[in-house]
Order: structure tokens, then sequence, then C-alpha cells
């Protein structure tokens, strides 16, 4: 037995997966991303350059990767910011 339509017809099909996918994504302006790409990129560089000159904190940030440099910053700065005692 064949498995029951979900939808009446290719429009209403097509309909739907655009509604589902205006909720699941967003538009960007392109030169605004690129930009920020490129501004992530020169603080990566900027962290392995200031690791290389000894900083102790572009040391511990220094990753391979924007994301896990961005996860290392946030760690760093909680962990200074954290109460003592």
């Amino acid at each position: 037995m064949a498995r029951p339509k979900k939808h009446e017809s290719a429009a209403a099909r097509q309909a739907a997966h655009r509604q589902r996918a205006k909720e699941q994504w967003i538009e960007v302006d392109r030169a605004s991303y690129d930009a920020l790409v490129a501004r992530l990129e020169s603080l990566q560089q900027a962290v392995s350059h200031a690791a290389a000159a000894g900083d102790a904190l572009a040391q511990q940030c220094r990753a391979g990767s924007v994301d896990t440099l961005l996860d290392n910053l946030i760690v760093a700065f909680e962990q200074r910011a954290a109460p003592t005692g």
C-alpha cells in the first residue's frame, strides 16, 4: 500500500519546503559576511603573532581555527572574571 501524500501538489510541497527553510535559515548580506570573516582571520593572525612574541594570553588562546580561538578567548576571559577566593 502506498504511503499517503503529505501535500496535495508539487506546489504545496515546494511551499512547505520554503516555509521550513525560512524558519531554519537567515539571509545575510554577502559583503558584511565576507568582512566579518576577514576580521576573524585578522584576529587569528594577530593572536598567533602575539603568541609567537611571548604574550601569555595569546599563547593560552591560540588555535588552529577561528571557532576554537573564539572558544578559547571566552574561556580565558571567563576565568579572569571569575571571583577568586
